[in-house]
């Protein structure tokens, strides 16, 4: 009997210390209860995380000292684009307006302070662009279909970004343009492969995409040393620039059935799974300035979690 119970005991231990494991390091920040939040982004300085909630609606700001959280703006589509400027006082953004079923759309910077609040664009039906900062923050661009606009902001040092050179998603391609020569170069990574969530490494030498209806790619911004890193979605870069944080769904065609976050180096080595869980499904991650930790939201319960990184 004694024997059965010893067995029966180290079963239970095997089948419930992984689950523990895994999720005993997270911690919630925000959501579930009905709520619903996701989309994580860091500010530069590491003291204060934007989300947003369902279908992208609204831009809200967590203080990670005394985890307060201040609503930025309402507006629809806002929490699509959440670009901190480097001081982590601004967060800009594009948001949208529907007359009937014709959305229209326009540039925003918010003051995280204050609340204010600077429109730099019309709203206009054609902007498939995502805005972003340029010439150490006095301007914001955006590709209009056709063209590069620059919107002057009334700001200064607010982006990291000084050099003149900018590299955006530009018909499914990806350009790296030169703002002061207006040179322009345009690489295709993969043949008839539309680009889908292009960010650049920090250190503004990589570029980390997604192919839809393909795989997780890196390459250098000056068109080599292409990589493919398999299937992967939404990268997130490591401060040092050498990582990729990123999920890798499964689905039926109608619904998620299954997500977990991983990590992976630059040139396709030392690839793993750094959730692991069967039945929590960790989506969109975001690595914090330090490194240390990583942000997250959990698909079904519409909570943000941040979680501490492991070596």
């Amino acid at each position: 009997m004694k024997k059965i119970f010893y067995y029966l005991t180290i079963l239970l231990y095997l089948i419930i210390l992984p689950v523990n494991a895994q999720v005993t390091d997270y911690e919630k920040l925000i959501g579930g209860n009905g709520e619903i939040y996701m989309s994580p982004v860091w500010s530069p300085d590491g003291s204060m995380i934007a989300f947003t909630s369902a279908n992208y609606k609204g831009i809200y700001v967590l203080n990670l000292e005394n985890r307060s959280v201040k609503q930025i703006t309402d507006e629809d589509a806002a929490g699509f684009v959440i670009n901190w400027s480097a001081n982590s006082e601004y967060i800009l953004s594009r948001v949208a307006r529907f007359e009937g079923l014709r959305r229209y759309n326009a540039i925003k910077i918010f003051n995280i302070k204050t609340g204010e609040e600077k429109q730099l664009s019309d709203y206009r039906t054609m902007m498939p662009g995502i805005p972003q900062w340029a010439n150490g923050g006095k301007d914001v661009f955006v590709y209009n279909t056709e063209k590069l606009e620059l919107f002057p902001t009334g700001l200064t040092n607010s982006s990291k970004q000084t050099s003149d050179i900018i590299v955006y998603k530009r018909n499914g391609k990806i350009a790296v343009e030169n703002l002061s020569t207006e040179s322009l170069k345009i690489y295709e990574p993969v043949k008839d492969g539309e680009v889908l969530n292009l960010t650049i490494s920090p250190d503004g030498k990589k570029a980390a995409f997604e192919i839809i209806g393909g795989n997780m790619y890196v390459m250098n911004v000056d068109g080599t040393g292409l990589t493919n890193l398999g299937k992967g979605y939404r990268p997130s870069w490591s401060p040092d620039s050498k990582t990729i944080y990123y999920m890798i769904t499964e689905d039926d065609g109608h619904q998620i059935l299954s997500s977990d976050i991983y990590s992976i180096n630059i040139d396709g080595s030392g690839k793993r799974n750094i959730t692991n869980t069967e039945d929590i499904k960790e989506m969109n991650p975001e690595v914090s300035p330090d490194g240390k930790y990583i942000a997250f939201d959990i698909l079904d319960e519409g909570a943000i979690y941040i979680s501490k990184i492991q070596d």
